[in-house]
């Protein structure tokens, strides 16, 4: 889901949050011909710029799939990379996309199996991740961007984390509203996103005991229907 400048909540086809640049990318949901936007998102503020572009279909080989962006009048403008989600263990629950390419510019995008929440506020990155032994996983990346980028398994991709919180609890989950609950000393951390298609909404709040410190709202997100 993307909050386009001056506009409600819609929805996106992928939200890509940059390893190694400042920016977020986000596309907008193809339209029947298959006309597309892509919005660049300037880390930190979140200013944003978009393009205008038609989405190809993809162009699959040996598990890696590439979507080509072409202008109006059919010339190459850059490309979508994602990987086929059935060759990813245990199992893709978000978009599969790892970079996109505009012009001469390419953008590697944040991955990781498991992925229940992908946001960016205008401060920060947030991912939540499901884990076999550790429960939920909450890191949150601050414009981390100058950092090196660390290679994750099946084909993820990834920076280190400004705050990692093992551990997570599912503290909601009713209709499309999921609220993800984690602790660390002293501190209680809470991610909420709604999954409905039709009315997009999210964000991260920190609490110290029952007030309120913080609350920074998403202005792009992608959440996985499986909590």
């Amino acid at each position: 889901m993307f909050a386009a400048p001056g506009s409600r909540w819609s929805a996106a086809a992928f939200v890509c949050d940059a390893t190694n640049r400042d920016h977020v990318l986000v596309l907008s949901a193809p339209t029947n011909g298959r006309r597309v936007r892509l919005w660049a998102l300037a880390k930190p503020g979140l200013a944003a710029t978009g393009n205008d572009a038609t989405l190809g279909r993809g162009d699959p080989g040996m598990n890696q799939i590439y979507y080509p962006l072409t202008g109006g009048g059919g010339e190459q403008l850059g490309w979508v990379h994602a990987l086929n989600p059935a060759i990813v263990e245990p199992g893709a629950t978000t978009p599969a996309v790892t970079s996109v390419k505009w012009g001469q510019q390419i953008t590697n995008c944040r991955f990781a199996p498991q992925t229940r929440v992908l946001g960016v506020t205008p401060r920060r990155s947030v991912q939540i991740t499901a884990t076999p032994t550790r429960g939920y996983l909450y890191r949150s990346y601050n414009d981390d961007a100058r950092l090196a980028e660390i290679e994750q398994p099946w084909g993820g991709r990834d920076t280190h984390a400004s705050l990692t919180i093992a551990n997570g609890q599912l503290l909601e989950h009713r209709g499309a509203r999921n609220v993800y609950h984690f602790t660390n000393n002293g501190y209680t951390y809470r991610v909420f996103v709604s999954t409905d298609p039709l009315r997009g909404g999210g964000g991260v709040q920190v609490l110290r005991g029952d007030r309120v410190l913080m609350t920074e709202p998403f202005g792009a997100y992608t959440a996985a229907v499986q909590p």
